[in-house]
């Protein structure tokens, strides 16, 4: 039984506009982009530690569509803090006008991301007032594959209606009267926010260490097996260092139960439906080292390797005082 207690101070108005006089919209639609909208903020919900209960709000249409969300939780501020960050995302395209990537993602933006989080979420957990969104905290939110999927599904849908000609939303009060200025997306932008298929950059991570399982000793395209120091999972990949395959053939090196390898691995990942990135290939490019025990050897490849990025650091060095 609802609560009538609660009070929804806070509230999410999206409106679909139309190329012709009408308040119909097809159910499907409405549903698939509706779920894309709880999808993104409930995992903000969630990210920030805010606790908050949505109810669908019955709302009148002489023309166009308007979809009203109220919002009850513990803290009203930190309800319109999600709901603004909601829109701000919403309207910063995810690709370039040439179809790029606006904003990357790798270790350091992640690392940038959970650093920004987790001293925001202290702000709003400590309830201060004057807690404001971070500068940069839209940008690494917009640059997380997670939530690059749900615009993408959500604007993709939209797309497939050519009656929607652009879309709107703002915060309203309980009173339903406007919070915020009325964010604006045109038709023509969305293309701007659709992801070009589920493949994500490849992850090189140069500090890798593979515990090896299973070697394939003799040539062909076939997968070794071992256990990925991240994590501890077992996983199957490609060995592409040919010197050191030739080092194994030759018996130059020889393949022991615990032997470990430091190497430069490749991971392509794809964009599951839900936004999660799913590895879906492990190669191995550079065996830097191996290791039995206490007992390590430095391959000639892991010399060069290592070598090539003492340079790189300095011309690094070099290029940021001079």
């Amino acid at each position: 039984m609802e609560n009538t207690w609660v009070r929804f101070g806070n509230k999410l108005e999206l409106r679909y506009h139309f190329s012709e006089r009408s308040n119909r919209v097809d159910a499907l639609m409405r549903h698939r982009c509706e779920r894309e909208v709880l999808n993104i903020l409930r995992a903000l919900a969630e990210l920030l530690g805010v606790r908050m209960t949505i109810y669908t709000e019955p709302t009148e249409n002489e023309v166009d569509y308007k979809e009203r969300w109220a919002i009850a939780g513990g803290s009203a501020h930190a309800i319109s803090i999600v709901i603004n960050l909601f829109m701000q995302m919403m309207s910063k395209p995810t690709l370039t006008i040439g179809g790029q990537m606006a904003t990357e993602y790798n270790e350091e933006v992640e690392a940038r991301l959970q650093k920004s989080v987790a001293l925001f979420r202290r702000d709003l957990k400590l309830k201060k007032r004057e807690a404001l969104i971070p500068c940069d905290l839209i940008g690494l939110l917009c640059a997380s594959p997670r939530y690059k999927k749900y615009k993408s599904n959500f604007y993709e849908v939209l797309k497939g209606f050519p009656k929607v000609s652009k879309i709107t939303m703002r915060e309203l009060n309980e009173k339903n009267r406007s919070r915020s200025g009325v964010l604006e997306i045109k038709r023509e932008r969305f293309d701007l926010f659709i992801l070009r298929g589920g493949d994500l950059p490849t992850l090189k991570d140069t500090k890798a260490t593979i515990e090896i399982i299973s070697p394939v000793l003799k040539d062909g395209k076939y997968r070794w097996k071992g256990i990925y120091n991240k994590g501890g999972d077992i996983i199957d990949f490609y060995m592409r260092d040919e010197d050191f395959k030739q080092q194994m053939f030759e018996e130059k090196i020889t393949f022991s139960s615990g032997m470990c390898i430091d190497c430069v691995l490749e991971i392509e990942r794809r964009l599951s439906d839900s936004g999660e990135a799913i590895p879906v290939s492990y190669t191995v490019t550079t065996v830097v080292r191996t290791r039995v025990g206490k007992m390590e050897i430095l391959t000639p490849q892991g010399k060069r390797h290592l070598r090539k990025q003492e340079a790189e650091k300095q011309q690094l060095t070099f290029d940021f005082f001079g």
